[in-house]
């Protein structure tokens, strides 16, 4: 297939999965109108003004009808999971299903391209393993002053999962036994290589130094249990246990 037609089968691609989710913005069907219509203003605002939709999104009134922050990114993280079927965006372990544990991933990061927050293209689903580690680190060289979005055939330096077809990029054994637990990750071009060394390392690194602990395993498993129990002042101090819980396996790791 010469690049050309590689390039369009992405494109349509890429338009039927916005078709797919505009179809259902919001899981109740009465609902759907209303949310279509204020997902696609918040998307022109945070656009036009480069301002972070994601603030825009969180800042809708809890009373505001069936049509909240939590309904919509419900909706679309359904989206979102099912074209990744089911699995992390970039290490493809199965995505447990709590929402805590599958947060959507804002691949040019909202920090430093509000303008893309809300752009469809830009989301997908990771673990909190890897959009942890992953963070607001930028990838590649994207003007941050730019207001379209990247296409498909401008991206060749890194791996991005909504573009690229991940079997193309990366190959991965995942090996358990009642003991051991043992993962590794190939890369097979340039932007494997780059995700590999700039993400995947330490996923498999993290997730074996766990795994083949049975305590540090229990009293991770049992923290990450808590995700979904606490709202709003305990959930956000959770996640800042749960951020150094993974600075302090990382430190760890590069000993």
């Amino acid at each position: 297939m010469s690049v050309d037609n590689d390039f369009s089968a992405v494109r349509t691609r890429l338009r039927n999965e916005l078709a797919a989710y505009l179809a259902r913005p919001h899981r109740t069907k009465k609902h759907q109108d209303r949310a279509r219509s204020l997902v696609h203003a918040l998307f022109q605002q945070s656009r036009k003004d480069k301002v972070d939709g994601w603030v825009l999104l969180e800042a809708l009134p809890t009373d505001n009808g069936a049509t909240t922050a939590s309904q919509l990114k419900g909706a679309l993280r359904d989206q979102l999971v099912k074209q990744q079927g089911n699995r992390c965006c970039y290490c493809r372990r199965w995505l447990v299903n709590t929402a805590y544990a599958r947060p959507i991933e804002h691949i040019l990061p909202r920090t430093s391209y509000p303008q893309f927050s809300l752009h469809f293209w830009n989301l997908a689903v990771a673990c909190t393993d890897c959009n942890s580690v992953k963070s607001d680190a930028i990838w590649g060289r994207i003007d941050p002053r730019r207001l379209n979005y990247p296409l498909p055939n401008h991206i060749n330096a890194w791996f991005h999962p909504r573009f690229h077809d991940y079997d193309q990029h990366i190959r991965y054994v995942r090996l358990e036994s009642n003991e051991t637990t043992v993962i590794v990750y190939q890369a097979r071009t340039g932007q494997g290589k780059a995700l590999c060394n700039s993400l995947l390392r330490h996923i498999a690194a993290k997730e074996m130094l766990i795994a083949n602990n049975p305590t540090l395993s229990s009293f991770v498993a049992s923290v990450n249990e808590c995700g979904d129990r606490f709202d709003g002042a305990k959930a956000q101090k959770l996640r800042e246990f749960q951020d150094e819980l993974n600075a302090s396996v990382a430190r760890m790791i590069d000993g």
